[in-house]
């Protein structure tokens, strides 16, 4: 049995928006090759259930994105494509079709970048998107905000876009339609961009680490510039490093086993095992 639920996988660390929410990394930009791409999946598929290709940046701005995820699908990988949605046409509807690919969650929130002519074309690209979706994929739109214009303006819109909506039995989202699906949420500090929420306990390293598009391995994906790096896939084994006393110790820390590391204390977002 897989010791993750999940791992989160930087392909590249560029994006094409520059959202108010996101975090400003101190990381020069970066696209990880597809060979380093499958010597990582290689390491992560026998610890984690499924790989997510998020941490920071937009993975469709990745020139050999296909590549990526035929590599994936070789490997028998689960992937779920976190993206801001503004690209969603760049590779043509048939690399949704790849094995690999279960789901894709669109952030409406990254929308807000955007004019409201631009958004708005922009959304409906993404509901003909859902629309048309393979009938084994699974799309989830997810939109951090409540009562702002945009997040207002945005929901209102999608969930007129499929009317038949309904609350999705035991989940905290709503069914739109058939494997289609919107989740909502507060915005979060980042940790160093605000209090924070007196954090006491989270989930990073029991329910999911992340490897930077520089291979370097974090505990989750908040830790988006590696403060608390635990090694570099090009010194160690992903085994090794996660294995090590020294995540070991770290995990204990986050978990509220003991003094909860600084960083972690000023981030606001709470990984609960359902996120």
């Amino acid at each position: 049995m897989a010791r993750f639920r999940r791992a989160f996988i930087e392909i590249t660390n560029r994006c094409n928006l520059s959202c108010s929410f996101c975090a400003r990394s101190t990381r020069p930009p970066r696209v990880m090759t597809p060979d380093e791409f499958r010597s990582v999946a290689v390491q992560v598929k026998p610890l984690a259930g499924g790989v997510f290709l998020h941490v920071l940046g937009e993975p469709m701005l990745h020139p050999e994105f296909p590549a990526i995820l035929s590599a994936a699908s070789e490997l028998g990988l689960k992937v779920t494509l976190v993206t801001n949605g503004t690209l969603i046409d760049r590779f043509g509807p048939g690399i949704f079709r790849e094995p690999c690919l279960a789901q894709v969650s669109p952030s409406l929130q990254a929308l807000s970048a955007l004019p409201p002519e631009k958004w708005e074309e922009a959304l409906g690209r993404l509901i003909d998107f859902a629309r048309s979706r393979p009938p084994a994929l699974t799309v989830v739109f997810r939109l951090r905000g409540a009562d702002d214009p945009f997040s207002l303006a945005a929901r209102s819109a999608l969930l007129a876009a499929f009317p038949g909506y309904a609350p999705d039995p035991g989940k905290r989202r709503l069914k739109l339609a058939e494997r289609t699906f919107f989740a909502g949420g507060g915005l979060f500090s980042w940790p160093g961009s605000g209090p924070g929420g007196g954090k006491t306990g989270c989930l990073g390293l029991r329910h999911h680490f992340a490897v930077l598009s520089d291979l370097r391995v974090v505990p989750c994906c908040i830790d988006c510039d590696g403060a608390m790096a635990l090694g570099d896939l090009r010194e160690k084994p992903l085994a090794e490093i996660l294995s090590s006393p020294e995540a070991a110790a770290l995990r204990a820390s986050i978990a509220g086993r003991g003094p909860m590391p600084a960083h972690c204390a000023g981030c606001g977002f709470r990984a609960m095992a359902d996120e």
